[in-house]
């Protein structure tokens, strides 16, 4: 800055204070060097503007006149052309050189930068060319066409692998989409579809070549097989049938099914004698019918109608209102259902009868594949012998609700210690009690009431609670015997087992032990088997049964005569005793048949030395008549109805203060 300003101020000192005009000339020649120095200190622009001034110190010199002496100040010192010399030396010789060399200088530094980073730039280069040629992915620089214009080893490695020749990347890969800049996009080998890649092509800025690196994703593909056959497994084996093949109840909450089912009658089928083909035949002959069952279901539906196989022996599927034909859904199920089914077994043609029960839901509103199903459930739990085929509806709900809070409430009062054990005395021909059949009753501290047998029984029996009552009823009937009123007369209590109870094994252990460590038990409490129970003939509770007589036990056979029992398993049941069922003894005194079966029971009883109890006598006449027929012990309403131990303790005492 200060030379520019130094330069300036000699010019203009050198133009307008010295008289003699060819000394001030060379101040116009200041000027004219002045865009040099800008220029090399500055810029262009800088540079331009001095020149376009110097336009000024040109016209004065084309016009040769002197100028006048500004405000009258003349400068001209004797010897002025040695001092004009010398600054004229000075700035020529010194000051732009300086500058000149100043310039190079930076240039110079400059230019070896240049080379320093060149020859750095150029050991990058060839680093990048020994990693370009030597990584181990295959990679390509093309042109926009895509021909090959520099290959890696690997790439090169590639071609000759698969192509004689490759001039054109699109002659080794089947590509699908143009070469262009930052497009990838899969590709495979020609003629090898088991080689797969991607190619990955890179962004070049500066010109227009492609470098295109070619990733092998050839084992992801096997992989991506191996995968998608294990996922076709498992979707067929969460959403298949594996007995027989049809789509199964998740694929048709989660897949087939839309999200809501409108207009359309969904009908849930059930197979409900396939238990006892199975207890039958067997449970793979059971299998055989499910499967034939289902292809004769697939048969007789029409190709637009899916079949779904629920767990256990149910079918599902649903129709339109078109699809009925103008029939009701009971007539369409009644021509469409197979009836029977032949298969082999054992060599030998078998016909299995097949029982078929429905429950169906018609919506008319948007519903849930779910609702839809859990309506049809409903439905199917309301059928029976006299109508298998049975709507939704809401009244069902009502009673099923009503059934549950029921059942809820049986279980809870059981669970709570409100079972209570009622006494009914057995009373022999001189009237005196000789034991105590044990009946349970269901005590409701809310309402204050008695729960009587119907209301909590077949509850029990549904859900299979037999095993958990037995059990407290047993525990109920120790706990009596511990602590028995002292004014009472010991007796025996007779409890009562329907059959379930002894194919537990928990519950027939503890009782066999039970026994066979207290002989004097065996003489506290007889066990009565109701022989109305199917289970009553099966061969585990024969066994069981005849253990337990073994180690001393009483076993009496209930309600002989209305059940299950034949001559032959009377014997194998290993009971001593046999009660009449009160059916027979109500009817003694007027029925001329029932006399006869009652004289031919106790006539069997007697050929087997089994004792008799007449169970259900109410009246003296009834006593009398049995009685003659050879009868000693009663039970019935003539003698007491059931109640608990401490009414039977207070008759005790009211009948010993009546003899005192």
């Amino acid at each position: 800055m200060s030379l520019v300003v130094a330069v300036t101020a000699a010019s203009i000192c050198i133009v307008f204070f010295t008289v003699d005009f060819t000394i001030a000339r060379y101040g116009f020649l200041l000027l004219f060097i002045l865009p040099i120095i800008v220029r090399l200190l500055y810029g262009a622009k800088a540079s331009i503007a001095v020149m376009l001034l110097n336009i000024i110190p040109f016209y004065f010199l084309l016009k040769d006149t002197p100028l006048s002496i500004f405000a009258g100040m003349d400068i001209t010192l004797p010897e002025t052309h040695t001092y004009i010399a010398s600054l004229l030396f000075l700035f020529f010789n010194f000051c732009i050189p300086m500058a000149v060399l100043r310039v190079m200088s930076s240039l110079e530094n400059q230019s070896a930068n240049n080379l320093l980073q060149s020859r750095k730039l150029n050991k990058l280069v060839n680093r990048y060319q020994e990693i370009f040629n030597n990584g181990g992915t295959p990679s390509f620089f093309c042109d926009e066409q895509g021909r090959i214009l520099q290959a890696n080893k690997a790439a090169r490695q590639l071609i000759k692998q698969h192509v004689s020749s490759c001039d054109y990347i699109q002659q080794l890969f089947e590509v699908s989409l143009p070469l262009g800049e930052e497009v990838n996009q899969k590709a495979t080998i020609k003629g090898n579809t088991d080689s797969e890649f991607v190619l990955q092509s890179a962004s070049l800025k500066h010109h227009k070549k492609q470098l295109i690196h070619c990733h092998d994703v050839s084992s992801n593909k096997k992989n991506e097989r191996v995968f998608n056959a294990y996922r076709k497994r498992h979707f067929e084996k969460l959403y298949t049938n594996e007995l027989t093949l049809l789509k199964n109840h998740n694929f048709w909450k989660k897949v087939d099914a839309r999200e809501t089912i409108t207009n359309r009658h969904v009908i849930l089928l059930k197979l409900t004698n396939l238990r006892d083909v199975n207890l039958q035949y067997g449970h793979s002959f059971g299998d055989e019918v499910l499967r034939n069952v289902a292809t004769l279901l697939q048969e007789e539906l029409s190709s637009n109608i899916d079949l779904y196989h629920f767990p256990g022996a149910k079918f599902l599927f649903s129709l339109s209102n078109q699809q009925l034909a103008q029939h009701t859904i009971e007539s369409w199920l009644s021509r469409r259902l197979p009836k029977c089914i032949e298969l082999s077994h054992n060599n030998e043609r078998k016909s299995i009868q097949l029982d078929w029960r429905a429950g169906y839901f018609t919506t008319t509103r948007d519903v849930s594949p779910d609702t839809a199903v859990e309506c049809c459930t409903i439905a199917l739990s309301q059928c029976s012998n006299q109508a298998p085929f049975t709507p939704f509806s809401l009244s069902a709900v009502k009673t099923m609700r009503e059934n549950t809070q029921q059942k809820d409430k049986v279980k809870s009062l059981i669970d709570n210690g409100h079972l209570s054990l009622y006494l009914q005395p057995q009373v022999n021909i001189n009237n005196t009690t000789i034991g105590y059949e044990v009946l349970a009753r269901i005590q409701d501290p809310v309402s204050d009431t008695i729960l009587q047998p119907a209301e909590f029984l077949s509850i029990i029996e549904k859900n299979n609670w037999q095993v958990l009552f037995s059990q407290k009823i047993i525990d109920g009937a120790l706990k009596l015997i511990k602590e028995w009123p002292s004014n009472l007369p010991r007796v025996p209590l007779a409890i009562n087992l329907s059959g379930p109870e002894l194919l537990s094994d928990v519950f027939y252990e503890k009782l066999l032990r039970k026994f066979s460590e207290s002989p004097v038990l065996c003489q506290q409490i007889k066990l009565e088997l109701t022989e109305t129970s199917v289970l009553a003939s099966h061969n585990e509770t024969k066994r069981r049964l005849k253990s337990l007589a073994n180690v001393g036990a009483t076993i009496i056979i209930d309600d002989f005569g209305t059940g299950h029992a034949s001559l032959s398993q009377l014997i194998d049941m290993s009971a001593s005793v046999l009660k009449v069922d009160r059916e027979f003894i109500e009817s003694v005194e007027t029925s001329e048949r029932h006399r006869k079966i009652v004289e031919m029971t106790i006539n069997l009883a007697k050929s087997l030395n089994m004792q008799t109890i007449a169970e259900g006598v109410e009246t003296l006449t009834q006593r009398d008549l049995l009685q003659t027929m050879g009868f000693i012990v009663f039970q019935g309403y003539l003698y007491g109805k059931p109640a608990p131990i401490e009414y039977w303790a207070k008759q005790n005492l009211d009948e010993i203060s009546d003899v005192s």
